[in-house]
């Protein structure tokens, strides 16, 4: 059988370098571990992290010492912890300066990193540990104690989530690595570990995350992440943005997403660290007052975002009255709203509306960093990309008609751990099967029309909760929906809208005639609720399925 995207017809679209796109490999590094020594090869002492707090005050590490400490770090997992090649480290920390040591030190020393969200609960947090086979895990004092003996037989290194990292302390030696162990907990401090002497041996593991996810399936599960899927991924999104004539290179970017999620880490621990950027961290963006002071103290270039985060920024008066001006941003994650995009572009420039999943490495499809605007797109599939949209029966459909979007590429995750029945559902015959429901443009451009989990079926008719999102929150006081499908005895399901409103509130009248003026009738919600806010992820993801009960 022939392969039906072979060509990749949106190549049409790329500059002239990117069409028949191959990755070089006789240039990059051979594991994502030796990004960060290359780049301080290539940058010295020129800052590579920065942590702005809300008060004004920074800390930052220039890309030698993150080298140093990241050297010191493997040296300590490797001799006085005594883990093996392919161990796996779990990561639960808050952003901070702690993170990218911990994250290069681990993958300096053959281990396999599972980062943890550090919202998780003691129950949901003890689940990835064992899911994954964690022998160590580094996270702050509150969280370790929270655990309590749910860690016994592992090892422990906990971080001052004050300082989160006491240079001092770690280059002065007066913390003894060796000793630093609290006894039958197996617990060290992080400052101890990086007083470590110990040269890392230098081996590497073929696998460099287990990074979780709800996933195409629903259940939390890893995601084996190689470390071939993270040098593929560096290099397209490199390449990409390069060819299309806007590099991202040295310069400042701003990370105010959690860097355990795949897409703040794709940008903060790989893309950044080869351009030589200087990754500005922001520890908590909630409220999102919090970024202010990063905004005044330094010159962003960069920006990657979800969307709620962006509306936020934009009802910040102190936004307002002094807007930045980037090159660009790009917005994974979830949908963006055209009325945030449109305002976004008019106050501050360019924002690049992308798609990814986890088990696609964070990226699949973005749109060019050009002036030309394509609200609604998620753009074009990155290079080295292939994408089918297929219906039921997993034939190709036409360009324009909507199915579920199919992937396959450098940067797609190898399996699911240990879950050999998801594999069969999601990773079928080299293809990612997304659960999205997705359809090609005309033009060539990619749109996500929803999951397809979230889709709801009317009358035998598909209704996108995205669409009638968009069509609630260009309404001026609403300030953010969210829409389900819920059982209906006529139609079998009807859509129901939950609002977060704006002074003055619209009346339910109001807001059904205004829906009513770019809906068909079986899209136009049956019932709108009220809410104070929506659910949310650690990201700031909208959560349809906490609002089904």
């Amino acid at each position: 059988m022939i392969d039906p995207v072979l060509s990749r017809p949106w190549e049409n679209l790329y500059p002239a370098h990117l069409r028949g796109y191959q990755l070089d490999v006789t240039t990059s590094v051979d594991h994502p571990a030796d990004l960060l020594t290359r780049a301080a090869e290539r940058f010295g002492a020129l800052p590579a992290f920065t942590v702005a707090h809300p008060d004004g005050t920074t800390e930052s590490l220039t890309f030698v010492e993150a080298v140093r400490l990241s050297d010191a770090f493997a040296g300590f997992l490797e001799t006085s912890l005594n883990l093996s090649a392919g161990d796996v480290l779990a990561i639960k920390l808050s952003n901070g300066l702690a993170f990218p040591i911990v994250i290069f030190g681990a993958w300096k020393a053959g281990l396999i990193v599972t980062p943890v969200n550090p919202f998780y609960t003691a129950v949901e947090t003890i689940h990835q540990l064992r899911d994954s086979g964690a022998k160590v895990i580094v996270t702050e004092n509150a969280m370790a104690d929270q655990l309590g003996g749910d860690l016994l037989g592992m090892a422990v290194v906990t971080v001052d989530a004050a300082t989160m990292l006491d240079r001092n302390a770690a280059s002065s030696g007066r913390d003894d690595a060796a000793n630093a162990s609290d006894g039958a907990q197996n617990r060290w401090t992080l400052n101890a570990a990086l007083a470590s002497t110990e040269i890392p041996s230098g081996r590497r593991s073929t696998v460099a995350l287990y990074q979780y996810t709800g996933g195409t399936t629903g259940r939390s599960k890893g995601a084996v992440i190689t470390a071939a899927n993270l040098l593929a991924t560096a290099a397209i999104v490199r390449d990409f943005f390069q060819e299309f004539g806007s590099p991202i290179e040295r310069g400042t970017a701003l990370t105010a997403l959690p860097l355990y999620h795949i897409f703040a880490f794709l940008f903060g621990m790989l893309v950044y660290v080869e351009a030589g950027t200087q990754n500005v961290i922001v520890p908590l963006a909630r409220p999102v007052s919090k970024l202010r002071r990063a905004f005044e103290k330094f010159s962003i270039d960069w920006m990657a975002g979800v969307d709620t985060l962006y509306a936020g920024l934009l009802a910040e008066p102190w936004f307002q009255e002094t807007p930045p001006r980037l090159r660009f941003v790009i917005a994974g994650g979830a949908a963006l709203r055209p009325s945030v995009a449109a305002e976004w572009e008019e106050l501050v420039g360019p924002v690049l509306e992308g798609y990814g999943l986890t088990e696609t490495t964070g990226i699949v499809s973005c749109n060019p960093p050009t002036g030309a605007r394509r609200s609604g797109s998620v753009g074009l599939p990155v290079p080295g990309t292939d994408i089918r949209i297929v219906d039921r029966e997993g034939r190709d459909v036409p360009i324009g008609e909507s199915g579920e979007l199919l992937v396959r590429g450098p940067q797609v995750a190898a399996a699911y751990l240990g879950g050999e029945a998801e594999m069969s559902k999601s990773f079928d015959g080299g293809w990612l099967r997304t659960g999205d429901v997705a359809a090609f443009e005309a033009s060539g451009m990619l749109v996500i029309r929803d999951r397809t989990k979230d889709m709801v079926l009317v009358s035998g008719f598909n209704v996108y909760p995205n669409e009638v999102e968009a069509v609630l929150t260009s309404h001026p006081g609403v300030a953010e929906a969210a829409v389900i499908g819920v059982p209906d005895d006529r139609t079998g399901e009807s859509v129901k809208a939950f609002v977060v409103l704006r002074n003055p509130p619209p009346s339910v009248g109001e807001l059904d005639r205004h829906c009513r003026a770019s809906l068909a009738a079986y899209k136009i919600p049956r019932e709108f609720v009220t809410r104070a806010e929506l659910p949310k992820s650690a990201v700031g993801k909208i959560l349809r399925a906490a609002l089904r009960g």
